[in-house]
């Protein structure tokens, strides 16, 4: 009898990427600077409160349903679908870095976005409740 050969093949994993966690004493702060008919202007505050410089941040930002960022200033973006990550310069200890960014969104009463989050804390200032 001559032996078989078996063939086995690996499964590719997935593992789930999380954003990091905020460095101590980052926090940021969301404010809609202006607003007009069909979109808005967003401010973030990102607050270093540590005693070391923060190289890198993130910012989640997550709009209504159909809403698109036509700009930022101050940080670098990409945008998913509803969800944009905003990545920016680093903080000094106990400094701060701010970023602005223009929202278009086809609801008229859209003025804030649906959530704003740094790591995984949410950024302090009004956002819409959907």
């Amino acid at each position: 009898a001559s032996a078989r050969p078996t063939r086995s093949v690996a499964k590719p994993s997935r593992t789930p990427t999380a954003l990091p966690p905020p460095a101590p004493g980052v926090t940021a702060r969301y404010t809609t600077v202006s607003t007009r008919i069909f979109g808005y202007t967003g401010e973030v505050v990102v607050d270093n409160r540590g005693d070391v410089p923060v190289a890198d941040w993130t910012v989640v930002v997550t709009l209504s349903k159909g809403g698109t960022v036509a700009g930022a200033r101050g940080a670098d973006w990409r945008q998913d679908g509803q969800t944009v990550t905003f990545t920016g310069p680093p903080v000094p200890a106990g400094g701060s870095q701010t970023f602005t960014f223009d929202v278009r969104d086809p609801d008229p009463r859209a003025k804030a976005p649906e959530g704003c989050t740094v790591g995984d804390e949410p950024c302090a200032g009004a956002t819409a409740t959907p």
